[in-house]
């Protein structure tokens, strides 16, 4: 890969009080989570888990706590419920469909835990274009916040801003408000999924902008595997309202391999499919990618 110009990358400081393990949660599956507890509330538990940080889990899914390793008694209210998390990531791809190329990529996100709120930012940037050229239109910019409601059950929303030379737009922006619920969170893997509307709007190079209002489903999957590998697969879908032809699904498939407690190696496959694309552009892109991502 001709790589002429590089990245710097923005980093994110995270500090959380420190507590010994030692304690264990188990939930109403049989599941145990070992780690210490940070707060629990009337509906909620928030658990420092030894494998996967902070967890967010319903009340009502918990079995037991047992909490003799921690050294502090914390205060059970929901406005102590604040936890910080981040990631940053760099990886090399393999492009096929409307371009083929090799690419550099960086990827920063964070999760930001205060009460009952949920916020989360994530930054990608592909720095290669055709022709091993540095590219200025293929990168994305996103922010979510989701509302614990009760019982697993949460509100969504969100914004997007991007660009992507591969489909020939120029700039995209989104927004988004969905109803979503989190079937499980624990130790060994999540699963969530929200629906609800969300506005597009998608500038082309030659044809104009593109406004509508879609139906949006996504979901989001992660499984712990053997020596502590993991696998995630995440999707979105969107058809607008007004015409069912019009629509756009996107899905994400990896596999992350630990090498420390901060640091590991990810394989995935990034698949998009529109059936409305720009005039002689084929409706499938794909993206292999290689990458190690640093989390804390």
């Amino acid at each position: 890969m001709n790589i002429t110009k590089f990245l710097y990358v923005l980093g994110v400081t995270f500090s959380i009080a420190g507590f010994a393990h030692g304690g264990q949660i188990v939930l109403n599956n049989g599941d145990t989570v070992k780690g210490t507890l940070v707060v629990k509330t009337e509906r909620h538990v928030v658990w420092k888990s030894d494998s996967f940080g902070g967890l967010n889990i319903p009340l009502s899914q918990v079995a037991s706590i047992d909490n003799s390793g921690a050294e502090a008694t914390l205060p059970s209210t929901a406005d102590d419920k604040i936890s910080l998390r981040g990631n940053v990531g760099l990886s090399g791809s393999y492009l096929a469909g409307n371009q083929e190329r090799e690419n550099l990529e960086l990827d920063v996100g964070f999760s930001f835990q205060d009460g009952k709120a949920r916020h989360t930012a994530k930054l990608n940037f592909e720095a290669i274009g055709q022709d091993n050229e540095p590219t200025e239109y293929d990168y994305g910019i996103t922010y979510g916040v989701d509302w614990s409601i009760s019982n697993g059950w949460y509100w969504n929303n969100n914004a997007s801003f991007s660009a992507d030379d591969k489909r020939q737009i120029d700039q995209s922006i989104s927004l988004g408000s969905h109803m979503g619920y989190q079937f499980w969170e624990n130790d060994k893997g999540s699963l969530s999924s929200n629906v609800g509307l969300k506005w597009i709007s998608d500038k082309s190079f030659y044809s104009g902008t593109d406004e509508r209002l879609a139906w949006a489903w996504s979901s989001d999957y992660q499984k712990l595997l053997f020596s502590r590998a993991s696998l995630s697969y995440s999707h979105q879908l969107n058809v607008s309202t007004e015409d069912t032809k019009n629509r756009q699904l996107s899905a994400d498939i990896g596999l992350s391999i630990p090498v420390t407690d901060k640091l590991d190696t990810k394989i995935s496959l990034d698949w998009s499919y529109d059936n409305q694309p720009e005039e002689g552009l084929e409706q499938i892109d794909s993206k292999v990618n290689f990458g190690i991502n640093y989390k804390w």
